[in-house]
């Protein structure tokens, strides 16, 4: 019987060294997904700063580019009315060139009769 015990006690001290052995296992594969989630979770982190990023630049990078797009335009019509202003005052000069002549000839004609 004594032997039976040893034999039972032996076999209880194997299977619990199993279990231990198990568990140390488990935990070492529970921290090595800890520690891959972590590193995934940083990966996404930088991924996601990343194209935020890129994304404020393509937007500034845009904006830059319709506020150009929106002073050639704006210079365009500003040229387009300083042109027709010019064109505006071309013929009233124009105008008042053929009345200052005829104004000079009235004047004339009243004062030297």
């Amino acid at each position: 019987m004594v032997r039976k015990e040893g034999r039972l006690e032996a076999q209880g001290e194997k299977l619990l060294q199993r279990l231990i052995d198990e568990e140390q296992s488990l935990l070492a594969k529970v921290e090595e997904a800890r520690q891959e989630a972590a590193k995934v979770i940083e990966e996404a982190e930088a991924k996601a700063a990343a194209t935020l990023e890129a994304a404020r630049q393509r937007a500034a990078r845009e904006a830059q580019e319709r506020r150009a797009a929106a002073e050639r335009e704006s210079g365009r019509e500003r040229d387009a009315v300083l042109d027709r202003a010019r064109q505006e005052v071309a013929a009233v000069q124009e105008r008042a060139k053929r009345n200052q002549q005829r104004a000079m000839q009235l004047v004339l004609e009243r004062v030297l009769p």
